[in-house]
C-alpha cells in the first residue's frame, strides 16, 4: 500500500464518483436510447435496415458523450462552491486523477457496450413485431466499433487534460487548443515534406499499399511510422500525465 496509491482507496473513491455523476449517466443514456428508438422505428417502417446501424450508433454516442462528460471531468476541482470538497476528499491525487480516468475510458466504453448491445435486441425485437424486419444484432466485438476506440482515446486524452488545465468552458477551449494545434503540425508536416522533396520524391515506385520502392523514401516512411506511434502510445499518456500534475498542482494551491 502507497501513499499515493490505494487500491480499497481508489475503489471507494470510484464508487464516490460513479455516485456523484449516476444520474447524468442515466439522464444521457436514457436520451440516447429515445433517439435510437426513433430512428431505428421509423428506417424499419420504410424498409430501411442497413448492416451498420448500431456500429455508428456505438462510435458517435461514444465520441460524443465521451468528450463532453470528459470535458467535465474535474468541474468540482475548478468551481467555487465545490473546490473544498474536492479537495477535502481522503485521496491522492494521484488516486483522483485515476478514478476520474477510469470512469471517462472503461467506463465510457464499457457503457455504450452494454447499451448498444441491449438496445439492438430490444429495437429488433419492435422492429421485428411491428413491421416484420430487422437489423443484425449488435455484437460486443463489432470489428468496425473496436477500429475506433483507440480513436477515442486519444480524443478522450486531450478532453482529459482541458478539463484538469481550464478553469471555465473546458470543452471549447479545448476544441480551440487542438485545432490551433492541428494546423501547426500541418505545417510542420508540410515543411518537412518540402524540406525532404529532393531527397524522397526522385526514383522509385510508389506501391499499391501507399509504401514505396526505392531506398530513396525511407525518411517518409519513418517519419509515418514515427507519427503513427506518437499519435496512439505517446500522446494519451502524455495528457493523462499532464492533467495529473495539473490536479497535483491545484491541491497543493488549495484550488487557487
Amino acid at each position: 500500500m502507497s501513499d499515493q496509491l490505494s487500491w480499497p482507496r481508489l475503489a471507494a473513491l470510484l464508487r464516490s464518483d460513479f455516485l456523484r455523476v449516476n444520474r447524468s449517466v442515466l439522464l444521457i443514456l436514457s436520451t440516447v436510447a429515445v433517439l435510437a428508438l426513433v430512428v431505428s422505428v421509423v428506417g424499419a417502417a420504410d424498409g430501411v435496415v442497413g448492416t451498420n446501424f448500431y456500429s455508428a450508433l456505438f462510435i458517435a454516442t461514444m465520441f460524443a458523450w465521451g468528450t463532453v462528460a470528459t470535458s467535465l471531468a474535474f468541474t468540482d476541482l475548478h468551481g467555487r462552491s465545490t473546490n473544498t470538497a474536492f479537495l477535502m476528499l481522503p485521496a491522492s491525487a494521484l488516486e483522483k486523477t485515476v478514478s476520474r480516468l477510469l470512469l471517462c475510458t472503461v467506463g465510457i466504453v464499457v457503457g455504450v457496450l452494454l447499451l448498444t448491445t441491449v438496445l439492438s435486441y430490444l429495437l429488433e425485437g419492435i422492429n421485428a413485431l411491428l413491421f416484420g424486419v430487422r437489423r443484425e444484432f449488435y455484437s460486443p466485438f463489432d470489428a468496425l466499433s473496436w477500429l475506433l476506440v483507440p480513436h477515442y482515446v486519444v480524443a478522450q486524452g486531450l478532453f482529459f487534460l482541458g478539463a484538469a488545465w481550464f478553469r471555465k468552458t473546458h470543452y471549447v477551449k479545448t476544441v480551440a487548443v487542438v485545432t490551433a494545434l492541428a494546423i501547426g503540425l500541418c505545417a510542420v508536416a508540410i515543411g518537412i515534406v518540402w524540406v525532404f522533396g529532393a531527397a524522397t520524391w526522385t526514383g522509385g515506385n510508389m506501391r499499391l499499399d501507399g509504401g514505396f520502392d526505392g531506398s530513396s523514401y525511407w525518411p517518409i516512411e519513418w517519419l509515418g511510422d514515427a507519427a503513427r506511434a506518437a499519435y496512439f502510445l505517446v500522446l494519451p499518456p502524455f495528457c493523462w500525465f499532464v492533467a495529473w500534475l495539473r490536479v497535483t498542482e491545484t491541491q497543493v494551491s488549495h484550488g487557487i
